[in-house]
């Protein structure tokens, strides 16, 4: 064979001496294969080096399998170690990965990113853009319908929308308590910009724990 050229699966198909349809069956990891026929492909699929045609597959079973992040500030520790932790989580379960990225946590531009992300027919959004400002007023369930699955990071929760955020308030007002408990205080904080809105949980959990 022409090691410029890609196996097809007809070639595996017929070095195997079984149907295309047998083929994709063990491909799919369908269960109705008998066992040696299963193994015999698969023998020949290695021998030949063959790879699914990924946008073909994506064709037929209307899947793309590949997830999109939408994300700001992966020059920083802590947006930079979730995209990391979201891919090796997206290649564990058999998935590509998308990034999206955008210039400022506050650009309101998502009707841009949501049509690119819809033309490369992506099967599910982790928006992983933090609450800033108004940046969220686009956020709405019944306009959520009409695109694929979104989960949010670091977002103020909202009925009936997918958001996964570490409880800010909650973590300040255990720090603060945990410090009046050692006999502290006069006890300040460092909230970062207010129009955060996990900056503001992190205040609300200091004045809760202090007033």
């Amino acid at each position: 064979m022409n090691s410029n050229r890609r196996a097809t699966i007809k070639q595996v198909a017929k070095t195997a001496g079984v149907s295309t349809q047998t083929v994709s069956r063990v491909i799919n990891d369908r269960p109705d294969v008998s066992p040696d026929t299963r193994q015999k492909i698969q023998k020949v699929i290695q021998q030949l080096g063959y790879q699914p045609n990924a946008i073909a597959r994506s064709l037929i079973h209307q899947r793309s399998n590949t997830l999109a992040v939408v994300a700001w500030g992966i020059d920083y520790y802590g947006p930079s170690r979730t995209v990391v932790g979201i891919e090796q989580k997206a290649v564990e379960l058999g998935y590509s990965l998308f990034l999206s990225l955008v210039v400022r946590p506050d650009d309101s531009n998502h009707e841009h990113v949501l049509a690119s992300l819809i033309a490369r027919q992506v099967d599910g959004i982790i928006w992983a853009v933090p609450e800033v400002g108004n940046n969220r007023t686009w956020v709405k369930s019944k306009y959520l319908q009409h695109l694929p699955p979104i989960v949010f990071l670091s977002m103020q929760p909202h009925p009936g929308i997918s958001v996964v955020a570490i409880d800010n308030r909650n973590g300040a007002r255990q720090a603060v308590q945990h410090l009046i408990a050692q006999g502290r205080r006069k006890i300040g904080i460092l909230t970062g910009p207010l129009s955060w809105w996990e900056a503001r949980e992190r205040l609300a959990g200091w004045q809760e724990a202090m007033f």
